[in-house]
């Protein structure tokens, strides 16, 4: 789990860094870009365990919220607010969903986590797994793990 701190300090820094000298359009480009690839390896390497303990279920949900609370301020610097009008807490979640084709999964992965077998297979039916880019076979470890 340690590689995957330092894998968000790193992008920490890069926010750091890069947002005050890029220009918005790309600042945003990139650092998307860079989310993008590290939500979908951590997914794919977490969607990849095996027998995964309950114990050990509880510590990679946590490991997911805490990754996405060190990088809120990070995400703050992402959102588009220049129609401040329309903008809420919930538009700021479309945004992420639009510009991070993973960042929906993500999320999703870490109520999956702790979801009964009955709550799973109801969002399966439903189509909301589908809909955050869960595919069957990917449900189908989770489920068998």
């Amino acid at each position: 789990l340690n590689p995957w701190f330092q894998v968000v300090f790193i992008l920490e820094k890069a926010h750091i860094i890069w947002d005050p000298v890029l220009p918005r359009p790309t600042y945003r480009r990139i650092m998307c870009m860079l989310l993008d690839f590290v939500f979908s390896t951590i997914m794919k390497d977490m969607l990849l365990l095996d027998d995964i303990a309950a114990e050990e279920t509880l510590q990679l949900q946590q490991l997911i919220h805490i990754i996405l609370e060190n990088l809120s301020p990070l995400f703050e610097s992402l959102v588009d607010t220049s129609s401040k009008d329309t903008f809420s807490e919930e538009n700021q979640w479309i945004q992420f969903d639009e510009r991070i084709p993973s960042f929906r999964k993500f999320r999703k992965l870490a109520d999956l986590l702790d979801f009964p077998l009955k709550s799973i297979t109801a969002s399966w039916e439903s189509g909301e797994l589908i809909h955050c880019g869960f595919s069957s076979s990917e449900v189908c470890h989770d489920v068998s793990s």
